[in-house]
């Protein structure tokens, strides 16, 4: 081969490999962070707003705002679905340092995309120094004290509520929350979100309370009332001449047990259908949370349901368990399914 053949084999792989990555930089979601710039030196004691642009073909869903490595907030855009959006994020250091800021973009799916990292110090605000007047013969003048004023850290913002906050004995509700300029949020003895929400079904009345660390290292509270009404009745057993073999116990089939789900705010529970003499008249799904190894807590309950499956919320970073059985239409209860357990990562 001459040298001029192999120029050209040469120039046609070249050709090749930049159609391909040509063809992947389009198809792949892409995002990148605009203000603040790398390296950038900020005031302690104020929030630092992160502005940031993705662009992803099949459109973005969410953008993640990870703060040294720790997930630290998720944004639907305002135009959730479009190519190409922009993206404001508030972050609130609580202490001087230099950190690492990144933010990663999903497209509606599910695809990833690059981490766009940048570094920022945060650091209080400099004095100036006052220069000491020179004595004279004549007069002597003192040096002024320079006293420091300190830092306002912001209150937090807490809103606390229940969709709806009146329901019937054995009906469900949601309570839900959304803190700003907080450390830390704990609900049912666990750290949540600062944006978060939990489902319950409830039989009397329930008073549940939302403690929040603020940026100071205060405590606050806030506690919220849900009114019942009436009592809940347990379905009365037919006659011993009727139906009382109770129908089959339901198995519970997607998510498969064991299985790790990408982040995400709703998750649906699949089970396999039972068939009875008196019909199936409907399914009861109940759901768990772990809240340290071997304790679960309840996430919510569920039934009658009529279908094969019921769309329940999670929340990313948790590890979920959850049963299923069936009631016939003579009034008869399956035992509940073994349990079949899944988790949902941060990212």
């Amino acid at each position: 081969m001459n040298k001029i053949h192999f120029l050209v084999l040469i120039l046609l792989i070249l050709a090749l490999l930049t159609s391909s990555c040509a063809q992947q930089a389009e198809t792949s979601p892409r995002i990148w962070i605009d203000s603040p710039a790398d390296g950038a030196l900020v005031p302690s004691g104020g929030t630092i707003t992160v502005l940031s642009h993705a662009y992803a073909k099949q459109g973005i869903a969410e953008v993640v705002l990870s703060v040294n490595g720790e997930a630290y907030r998720r944004d639907v855009p305002e135009s959730q679905g479009a190519e190409y959006t922009q993206v404001s994020q508030d972050w609130q250091p609580n202490a001087d340092g230099t950190y690492a800021i990144q933010v990663q973009a999903y497209d509606t799916a599910g695809q990833t995309s690059n981490i766009a990292s940048i570094t920022v110090r945060v650091e209080g605000a400099a004095t100036v120094d006052t220069p000491t007047p020179v004595p004279t013969e004549e007069t002597i003048t003192p040096t002024p004290v320079i006293t420091e004023t300190p830092t306002q850290v912001p209150g937090s913002t807490i809103q606390f509520w229940a969709e709806p906050v009146q329901v019937q004995a054995g009906a469900c509700t949601t309570v839900r929350w959304h803190v700003e300029n907080a450390s830390r949020v704990i609900f049912g003895g666990v750290d949540q979100p600062l944006n978060g929400s939990y489902q319950t079904c409830l039989c009397k009345n329930e008073r549940y309370t939302l403690t929040v660390i603020q940026l100071d290292g205060t405590e606050v509270k806030q506690s919220l009332d849900i009114t019942v009404n009436g009592v809940c009745e347990t379905p009365a057993l037919p006659p011993p001449a009727q139906d009382t073999t109770p129908p089959p116990v339901p198995s519970p089939a997607v998510p498969a047990d064991g299985l790790t789900l990408a982040c995400r705010s709703t998750q649906n529970l699949v089970w396999i259908p039972v068939n009875d003499p008196s019909g199936i008249s409907g399914y009861y799904v109940k759901l768990e949370m772990q809240t340290s190894p071997g304790n679960w807590q309840s996430a919510g309950g569920f039934g009658p349901v009529s279908d094969k499956q019921v769309t329940v919320n999670v929340q990313c970073g948790v590890y979920y368990r959850w049963m299923v059985r069936a009631q016939d239409g003579a009034g008869n209860f399956s035992g509940w399914s073994a349990p079949s357990s899944f988790s949902i990562n941060l990212n």
